[in-house]
């Protein structure tokens, strides 16, 4: 059961993440600053965005509950694999052999430190 807070507290959070990249994509094209805050703060995904923070907040906070902060907290990582993986695949941005290879080295570490 912990490992399931752990995936769904990681998907909202990452979740998060590529719905303020979208409101910000969105609201990029005005000019003035204050347009663009007024277009991000209307934008439906930045209160989704909004939404997934606080919903995985609330998965995080069952999993520190459940579990030492200690071992709990590397699995926060994954969330950079995540949303690696959601800009390459989703957003279609490029992604350099350096980061995925930094992506292998965060999954192996989590392994490591999953056994322990």
């Amino acid at each position: 059961m912990d490992y399931v807070l752990i995936v769904l507290a990681l998907s909202f959070l990452s979740l998060s993440q590529i719905l303020q990249k979208l409101a910000a994509n969105n609201a990029s094209k005005q000019q003035s600053n204050l347009h663009f805050l007024r277009r991000i703060a209307a934008s439906k995904e930045t209160w989704w965005a909004v939404i997934s923070i606080i919903v995985g907040t609330l998965f995080w906070l069952a999993v520190l509950y459940r579990m030492e902060v200690s071992k709990a907290f590397p699995f926060l990582s994954l969330g950079t694999v995540l949303v690696l993986l959601a800009s390459r695949y989703y957003l279609r941005e490029t992604i350099s052999p350096t980061r995925w290879t930094g992506v292998v080295i965060i999954i192996i570490g989590i392994a490591l430190l999953s056994r322990s």
